[in-house]
């Protein structure tokens, strides 16, 4: 395979909502629910939210089922539950030719309630469900060493980061990482051993801090000096900086009128990945993410994600350009 992905596969559910009309839930809040939680939220959706779509999400399954429209050969480790939720993550998957016969099922599947303005901007609630019970002794590390590129997101769970950890650890696959907000609120002593193992890192400025302790500029070289091939800040509508050795390439945003920019960043690194894939530059690596993130926000869910026509668009107006 080109890539196997290893994260938590979530139902995620979209709302419309105005964060104005209230003051008990804010826009830019991301964090996990519980059980006891999810009455009170459900009542608040009903009364004050829109329903708008339903569709398969997860940071490291977003990219992996972007990757797979593109054209590229997918597989898929994780968890979904036993009812309907996990029959439609699966169906989903599998329409998009992934690989889902390393996905186990048991429990109830992961949950995400996406909030959405008219300006794009969100506040996200996650139920993690059987995303947080995936043990190692569950994982099928020979499958995951068939692969070319291990791309893996954070989980939110202490049982399942473990299990990533150890996978992490012991795969022989080029190690792509999206550590997101959970595993970098860890810090630099837990996360150390997995960022020596990183070629290609996808993180936020936000997280680099988290994760370093430093500044962008000095946390991302931290990060390089202890083993990380290649370092990728999404900077979101400001554009991304690679930095790789001790050069720095500053790819600029693609400015598109944005519906939904939940999962922008994971359709970033899978163009970002097509284009390492495809052997181009970093730097045009870079312009293939930013082109892919940037479709991606011009619909709900992943209905604008990329497919083939547009990565063979990409490749050859980046081939022809580099041809002068």
């Amino acid at each position: 395979m080109d890539a196997v992905g290893l994260g938590a596969l979530n139902l995620d559910i979209i709302y419309k909502v105005n964060f104005e009309e209230f003051t008990l839930i804010k826009k830019g809040v991301e964090r996990k629910i519980d059980k006891e939680e999810l009455p009170f939220l459900k009542k608040f959706l009903k009364e004050k939210a829109q329903f708008v779509t339903k569709s398969g999400g997860g940071s490291a399954a977003n990219t992996i089922y972007a990757l797979s429209r593109m054209g590229f050969s997918c597989g898929f480790v994780g968890k979904v539950g036993k009812d309907e939720e996990g029959d439609f993550l699966l169906q989903e998957l599998k329409e998009a030719k992934i690989d889902t016969s390393r996905v186990l099922r048991e429990g109830q599947t992961g949950t995400c309630f996406i909030l959405i303005d008219e300006k794009g901007e969100r506040s996200v609630f996650v139920l993690p469900g059987t995303n947080d019970t995936l043990l190692f002794s569950e994982i099928d590390i020979n499958y995951i060493n068939r692969a070319k590129i291990l791309h893996t997101a954070s989980f939110i769970g202490d049982t399942s980061y473990k299990t990533q950890k150890e996978t992490i650890l012991r795969a022989k696959s080029l190690l792509s990482f999206d550590p997101g907000e959970p595993h970098a609120a860890r810090g630099w002593e837990e996360l150390f051993p997995i960022m020596r193992k990183t070629h290609i890192l996808f993180s936020t400025k936000k997280e680099i801090e988290l994760i370093t302790g430093k500044n962008l500029k000095e946390g991302s070289f931290k990060i390089k000096e202890c083993g990380a091939k290649v370092v990728v800040c999404k900077l979101g509508e400001n554009g991304s900086l690679i930095i790789n050795g001790g050069r720095e390439v500053f790819i600029p945003a693609q400015k598109v009128k944005s519906i939904d920019t939940t999962g922008a960043g994971d359709v970033y690194a899978a163009g970002f990945l097509a284009g390492f894939l495809n052997n181009l530059t970093l730097k045009d690596c870079g312009v293939a993410g930013t082109l892919a993130a940037a479709l991606s926000v011009t619909g709900y869910g992943r209905e604008r994600y990329p497919g083939k026509n547009f990565l063979e668009s990409v490749l050859k107006k980046l081939r022809e350009k580099n041809a002068f």
